[in-house]
């Protein structure tokens, strides 16, 4: 039996050290328990710092629920849910638990760092989509379904008087550099970007971005996704090749990397996204991951960035297709590659559409 997705991830982090090393530590009677409230509180403000400093929000809300001293000593996210120390960094959602209740898999590309969270406010919306820094996009249930943003780790809500279209079906961007955020739907079925800031809203074709000029340029079987990479923009191209772009703006010109350093990037139909392998040791650095189907099966192949060598991850195929899903094959154990494949290659309908369809 294939494990689970989260006994993979356990698996895939590096080992800790021997907890028996601990064993000749005494033990301090119930008497000697510290008051934790009389900390000082400048002492609980650098501890809650350095979780902010990794983006580990939900630690930050863990330490300001234990006391009232605590909570009166650090910011309180809902008073500024627009406060970047408060957003989600390079988060993502996999989707294998995507339907299991209101439990969610949340894992850090950056860090490694592995999060299972319970989020009951989503069974009172239309889950849309997600994005790559970890946030949902919902929709109200109720007419004209007016979007919502939501941000796990704080529990935050950022409302949009502007309806959810219901024709969105891809991952979602968000921008959070300008007075108010500014979010970003994509319609693959009618080839329209959507952007929309709180209480406007308007439709562009792609031929209007940069996206749709690199379109152009390529062969319709051609995947393209755009992604910032360390401040840059990037395109990464899979047609014959696995094509590695910066682009330029002063010039407005496209250029070809031959290295990205200690990341890897995994490409698949829907989605692209870039991992630090220091934090995933399982995963090679300077290659790209990515998908490729063939009829009713899919397999995951590596391309290293440097000599463009490619080579199959496993003998046998990785993925079947059921109805519109890729799913993954369950006669052996899972990696940490296939898991981040599944999330690229594959994405969950918006339960709204699927409502107004049925």
């Amino acid at each position: 039996m294939a494990a689970s997705p989260a006994e993979v991830l356990q698996r895939c982090k590096r080992q800790k050290k021997d907890p028996s090393c601990l064993g000749n530590s005494p033990v301090l009677p119930a008497t000697a328990t510290a008051d934790w409230s009389s900390l000082q509180l400048d002492i609980v403000r650098r501890i809650a710092d350095s979780f902010l400093a990794t983006n580990d929000i939900d630690c930050y809300m863990d330490l300001r629920a234990v006391c009232h001293s605590w909570r009166s000593a650090t910011h309180d996210p809902k008073d500024n849910i627009l406060d970047h120390r408060f957003l989600p960094r390079r988060w993502i959602i996999l989707d294998e638990v995507f339907q299991s209740g209101t439990h969610r898999l949340l894992v850090n590309t950056a860090t490694g760092r592995i999060l299972h969270k319970e989020l009951p406010l989503l069974s009172d919306y239309y889950i849309v989509t997600t994005s790559l820094d970890g946030f949902f996009v919902l929709a109200d249930r109720s007419p004209p379904h007016a979007a919502r943003v939501f941000n796990p780790l704080t529990g935050g809500i950022i409302p949009f008087t502007v309806p959810v279209p219901p024709d969105v079906n891809a991952p979602c961007s968000l921008c959070f550099g300008f007075a108010s955020p500014v979010l970003t739907l994509l319609s693959k079925s009618c080839c329209k970007i959507y952007i929309a800031s709180p209480h406007s809203f308007g439709a562009h074709d792609f031929e209007l971005s940069l996206y749709g000029l690199i379109r152009r340029q390529v062969k319709d079987d051609t995947r393209c996704f755009l992604m910032d990479f360390g401040g840059q923009l990037m395109a990464i191209i899979k047609g014959q090749l696995v094509q590695n772009l910066r682009y330029e703006a002063k010039n407005g010109v496209l250029l070809h990397l031959k290295s990205i350093g200690n990341h890897a990037i995994f490409l698949g139909h829907h989605r692209c996204l870039a991992v630090d392998t220091d934090m995933f040791p399982l995963i090679e650095a300077n290659c790209v991951y990515y998908t490729e189907q063939l009829g009713l099966s899919a397999r995951i192949w590596k391309c290293n960035i440097k000599d463009e060598k490619v080579e199959s991850i496993s003998e046998a195929v990785d993925f079947v297709k059921q109805d519109k899903q890729f799913v993954l094959v369950g006669d052996r154990p899972l990696m940490i590659i296939q898991l981040l494949s599944s999330y690229t290659i594959n994405i969950q309908d918006s339960e709204l559409a699927l409502q107004q369809i049925a």
